[in-house]
């Protein structure tokens, strides 16, 4: 998760991870490439550097599939940083893309009243709604022409795409060894095989947000985007940390589908699930 688009100094850049991620790189190098600020990670993995051309999102944990999924949100006319060059080589990719300019929700959510905290809400619920009427020629679930990527509580797991949702199903039913079998068959029963498959973001929280006011200017970080099952972005809504301890409570406006028995189901697997 690396979301750099709040201009802060280097030499005021927090130690821990949680704020780090908050961090922009106004101060960073000023080269073509990307060996700025580290923003999370060892810097093979995950470097994210502002130059004049724009911010270049590179590393070994940067995946061509992202910028497949920019490009994308960006011909539905999403907020999001258009995209203007991506080099792979090897396991390194980088992503050149417009700087974004305004504040991280995560820290303007602390000073909104409620009245701006709903109009934010409902405009993220805008764009959620727009994601999931976008067409798909992609017949399979998971990422922009690459596997299923899915951000767990410490750890990413990749895999397949899958050509159906029982086959996806398996892959989030990677649960720990000596999960009791009466779990894990509950568990599997609770699962649906015939959900519509939708864009889906996956990593709705404050953090990817930029905002100017009330105005919501982009939405960041399309690592973990793809073709999903549609409660998916509910469910991860759920999951992802955030320091906004209201924010998830906005999700009846985010969202004009609710799914409590997923929400439900795959609280209950994070007890079991591989973290």
């Amino acid at each position: 998760m690396t979301k750099i688009w709040q201009a802060q100094r280097q030499d005021e850049l927090p130690l821990d991870e949680t704020h780090m991620v908050r961090s922009a790189v106004n101060a960073a190098s000023t080269s073509n490439t990307a060996p700025g600020i580290l923003v999370s990670g060892q810097s093979s993995e995950c470097r994210i550097a502002r130059s004049e051309r724009g911010v270049c999102k590179a590393g070994s944990r940067v995946r061509v599939e992202e910028s497949r999924a920019l490009k994308f949100a960006h011909s539905l006319q999403l907020p999001v940083p258009a995209v203007h060059e991506v080099n792979a080589s090897g396991q390194q990719t980088e992503i050149l893309m417009d700087f974004v300019d305004g504040e991280c929700l995560e820290e303007a959510w602390l000073s909104m009243n409620s009245e701006q905290k709903r109009s934010v809400a409902e405009q993220i619920g805008h764009i959620v709604t727009t994601m999931r009427q976008a067409a798909s020629d992609q017949c399979s679930i998971g990422a922009f022409g690459g596997p299923a990527r899915d951000c767990r509580q410490i750890s990413d797991y990749s895999g397949g795409p899958f050509a159906n949702e029982a086959e996806f199903n398996t892959f989030v039913l990677d649960l720990l060894r000596g999960t009791p079998s009466l779990i894990r068959s509950t568990l599997a029963e609770a699962l649906n095989v015939d959900s519509q498959i939708v864009l889906t973001h996956a990593d709705l929280t404050p953090r990817n947000i930029i905002v100017k006011g009330d105005r919501v200017q982009a939405l960041l970080d399309w690592e973990y985007a793809g073709w999903y099952p549609e409660y998916w972005e509910y469910m991860k809504f759920f999951d992802r940390p955030t320091d906004c301890k209201d924010w998830k409570d906005y999700a009846e406006i985010i969202f004009g589908t609710q799914y409590p028995k997923q929400l439900l189901t795959f609280q209950a697997m994070a007890r079991w699930q591989k973290p």
